[in-house]
């Protein structure tokens, strides 16, 4: 049996609204189970997630399933049309019940064949008749939050009462649909990328995403990609933006054809752990989500999206899965080793007024946006 633990009033972070005067979240951030328990219920009970594209949701019975922690939840559109979320638990006695994606006219347990409609409320429940008492209305399958964010992508809230995540982030949303060529025609396409998983805590994989100051030295053929003295770093409310030029055509890390749709990179997050990743070359957009699992494992997955029928470039590809992403495993993993070191406590930010490559204003910014979550 897993337990949890209890809760108890932390130690406090000592940030400054300032950038330029701040120092970082301190290591026990990251390595304390207790602040981690805090964050489970603080943001990640509390936020939006990421499940899949509204291509694959089209049709009555179409769904998709997701989880946050431990947390696992069904999105399908039902008879009417509309877009429900459930948590996917058989309310009978806790199975599972649907897994992947696919469509389904009923939603049945495997266990013991309760069945449930598309809405969530109960359908049948073999012995009900017999069993005194038993109301088949106080059965339903409990709902979640589900909405449609920049026309394509669907998320999930478990708090009933969320704030929509069309309020907090319209202007991201504006930025995507703007600045990623041919984004209105978008559909999910290909498989699910394979997901892996990190020895490292959701924070230190989100701080790396955030800045591009260890870009030159970690990532020395991005830097030959992407001319960096014009790289531009933003934040809003919720998210933040990377955004930078073509350098050269034949760069390092792979070639980007003269005529290629796309010859500048894009890259944005959203509070708290899901990212939009556009690069030089073809007219594709990757998803791409940092979850926990665990105080000090992060599982990272996610999904490309384009025009129908479109491909990855097997270059960019190529050099994003055997170069970039194993240079930042690295260095995120290598990370959170030191941060048990008795060597480190907490780092001081770099701070770029212009917004430039060394700015590490949103990285900043995340750190303020979890320690108010979870009160440090």
């Amino acid at each position: 049996m897993v337990q949890r633990m209890q809760l108890v009033e932390p130690r406090r972070a000592d940030l400054d609204p300032d950038p330029g005067r701040s120092p970082t979240l301190p290591g026990w951030a990251y390595t304390d189970p207790g602040i981690f328990e805090r964050e489970r219920e603080g943001i990640f009970y509390k936020t939006w997630h990421y499940a899949g594209g509204i291509a694959e949701l089209q049709e009555p019975g179409d769904y998709v399933t997701a989880s946050v922690l431990d947390q696992d939840v069904i999105i399908i559109r039902d008879k009417n049309g509309e877009l429900r979320g459930h948590y996917n638990v058989c309310r009978h006695r806790a199975h599972g019940l649907l897994t992947g994606r696919g469509r389904a006219k009923v939603i049945t347990c495997p266990y013991h064949a309760w069945s449930y409609r598309l809405d969530g409320t109960l359908r049948s429940a073999r012995g009900a008749e017999a069993t005194p008492g038993f109301d088949m209305s106080c059965f339903a399958l409990k709902p979640v939050r589900v909405e449609v964010f920049a026309d394509h992508f669907v998320f999930f809230n478990l708090d009933m009462d969320a704030v929509p995540l069309g309020e907090q982030a319209p202007d991201l949303a504006e930025e995507l649909r703007n600045e990623v060529v041919g984004f209105k025609d978008f559909v999910p396409i290909g498989d699910e990328w394979l997901p892996s998983e990190l020895k490292a805590n959701w924070k230190v994989v989100v701080d790396n995403f955030l800045e591009c100051y260890h870009c030159r030295p970690a990532h020395p053929a991005f830097a030959d990609l992407l001319e960096m003295e014009s790289y531009k770093i933003a934040f809003g409310k919720i998210w933040s933006s990377q955004k930078g030029e073509l350098r050269r055509h034949d760069s390092k890390a792979y070639h980007v054809p003269k005529d290629a749709a796309v010859t500048r990179a894009r890259f944005w997050w959203l509070w708290p752990s899901t990212t939009f990743n556009s690069m030089p070359g073809d007219s594709t957009l990757g998803v791409f989500v940092m979850k926990p699992v665990g105080a000090e494992r992060t599982w990272q997955g996610g999904r490309l999206y384009g025009r129908p029928g479109a491909i990855q470039d097997p270059a960019r590809a190529e050099y994003t899965r055997t170069v970039l992403a194993p240079e930042d495993n690295t260095i995120c993993e290598s990370v959170q080793r030191g941060l048990h070191s008795k060597g480190y406590d907490a780092g001081r930010f770099i701070h770029d007024p212009a917004g430039g490559e060394t700015n590490e204003a949103a990285v900043h910014h995340f750190h303020r946006l979890v320690a108010e979550a979870v009160g440090i």
